[in-house]
C-alpha cells in the first residue's frame, strides 16, 4: 500500500513539474477578452479596459490554493523584469471570498502588482477551468496566450518568451501603421 500511495505522489509531483516548466498555450487573437469591472483591497475600482495598450497578465488564484500563492514570488519578479522595457502589468484577481481573507494571505505572501476581487465570480464567462489560470492579454485588449496551471514566470525561458512575444507585437503594430 505504501509503495502504491508513494507512486501515485511521485507521478503527481512529474505532472505538476511539467505543468510548471511549460510556457503558454496560443489563444485565437479574434478571441476579445471580456470587459471586467473589479475592486481592489481598498475598494478602489479598476476595468479591464483602463489597461488597454499594455499587455496584461490576469492572473485568476484563491486563498485557499497553495499552489497559486507559490506563484506570486516569480509574478512579482516578472513584472519587475519586464515593466523596464515594456508596458506590462500583471493583475491578481482572487476568486471568490472576502477582501479580509485575502490581505491575510498577503500579509506573508506580499505582492507589487494590483490584487482584484471576484466576491460574487462575476467573471465565469472567462471560462476559467481551474486555479491558478492565467490569460495574457495583447495591448489591443484580445487574448493572447493561456496557462492553465501554475508556472515559474520569472524563469528565463519565460521571460525571453514573452520578451520575444512583445517585441514581434510591437514591430507588427509599428509595420501596420506605415
Amino acid at each position: 500500500m505504501f509503495k502504491q500511495i508513494a507512486a501515485v505522489m511521485a507521478l503527481i509531483l512529474v505532472t505538476a513539474t511539467v505543468q510548471a516548466d511549460r510556457l503558454l498555450d496560443p489563444m485565437p487573437s479574434s478571441m476579445m477578452a471580456g470587459d471586467f469591472s473589479l475592486v481592489d483591497l481598498n475598494g478602489k475600482e479598476h476595468q479591464l479596459k483602463d489597461l488597454k495598450g499594455s499587455f496584461t497578465l490576469i492572473n485568476f488564484w484563491a486563498k485557499d490554493c497553495t499552489i497559486c500563492r507559490a506563484e506570486f514570488a516569480t509574478l512579482n519578479d516578472l513584472q519587475a523584469q519586464l515593466k523596464e522595457s515594456y508596458d506590462f502589468k500583471v493583475v491578481a484577481i482572487h476568486a471568490g471570498g472576502q477582501a479580509e481573507e485575502v490581505e491575510k494571505v498577503l500579509e506573508t505572501n506580499p505582492v507589487e502588482f494590483t490584487v482584484l476581487m471576484d466576491s460574487n465570480l462575476a467573471l465565469g464567462s472567462w471560462g476559467v477551468p481551474t486555479l491558478p489560470t492565467s490569460y495574457l492579454i495583447a495591448p489591443n485588449g484580445s487574448f493572447a496566450y493561456r496557462a492553465v496551471g501554475t508556472r515559474v514566470w520569472n524563469s528565463p525561458a519565460m521571460v525571453d518568451f514573452l520578451s520575444r512575444v512583445f517585441d514581434e507585437y510591437q514591430n507588427e503594430h509599428a509595420a501596420s501603421q506605415n
